[in-house]
């Protein structure tokens, strides 16, 4: 599993105006397992955050267009690390920048972490044939509604049809009944 030792060395918390269309970077040494973490907001999303690992020159993270911006990176080697902020706006804007350097962290083996992994997928996995069950008892539970309307209003007419004719007999009995009544009085 994964552990972290947490240690912090370095915490930075700026509040600063960066003019329209500029970039303003910061950049920092990390030592090897260091870990760094932070976020950047700003008065809009009209902004972007580009995280760049220049010991290899490979660009780590890029967002744009949101509020506020996290990232979180761990570093298994010493390199350097620059972190620029750029306005993409018309105008000045108010940007807050909060950043940790220094956590130290120690990785379980590669094994653990793929085990990890397999239990994400088979988690992942399990929620979405729930999902799709839930849907088809949804969808099963609708056409069971619409059947028994069927059923309901089939029912229905036939009590009716059953009643009229009923009463359709009873009538017919009752003028025949009356009928032989007559008969025999008249004998």
């Amino acid at each position: 599993m994964l552990f972290f030792l947490i240690c912090l060395a370095n915490a930075v918390d700026l509040r600063f105006k960066l003019p329209a269309r500029q970039i303003r970077c910061f950049g920092d040494r990390l030592q090897e397992k260091e870990m760094i973490q932070g976020f950047v907001e700003g008065e809009s999303a009209d902004y972007s955050l580009k995280i760049t690992d220049t010991g290899v020159n490979k660009q780590l993270l890029y967002t744009y267009h949101e509020l506020t911006q996290k990232f979180t990176q761990l570093f298994n080697e010493t390199t350097q690390i620059q972190i620029c902020i750029h306005n993409l706006a018309h105008y000045q804007m108010n940007i807050q920048f909060f950043y940790e350097q220094g956590i130290q962290a120690e990785l379980a083996s590669m094994e653990d972490l793929k085990e990890v992994e397999k239990q994400v997928k088979q988690y992942n996995n399990t929620l979405q044939h729930l999902k799709s069950a839930q849907l088809d008892l949804v969808q099963l539970q609708t056409n069971r509604n619409e059947k028994m309307n069927v059923i309901s209003s089939k029912i229905i007419i036939f009590s009716i049809l059953t009643i009229g004719l009923m009463i359709v007999v009873t009538i017919g009995f009752t003028i025949k009944a009356a009928k032989v009544m007559k008969l025999k009085k008249s004998y």
